[in-house]
């Protein structure tokens, strides 16, 4: 049993090394990826979740609206 979780704990540190050298390797973003970043809506906090999840039904609920009418003009 002891065996196992010594090994279990190496696995976990290789997994761990191998994850942080590859986010350091990851090339860092630009200016205008920032910039574009910025633009998009910020998620929700855990405050207003169900408000946010409302107003992005109401947001696809427009959208497939606008969808299926356009989709009927001749």
């Amino acid at each position: 049993m002891r065996y196992f979780i010594v090994v279990a704990l190496i696995m976990l540190g290789v997994i761990f090394l191998r994850q942080k050298q590859a986010e350091n390797s990851a090339p860092q973003k630009t200016a205008g990826a920032v910039a574009q970043a910025a633009l998009t809506p910020r998620p929700a906090s855990e405050h207003d979740w169900a408000k946010a999840a409302i107003d992005r039904t109401n947001e696809v609920r427009q959208k497939v609206k606008r969808e299926r009418a356009s989709n009927e003009v001749p």
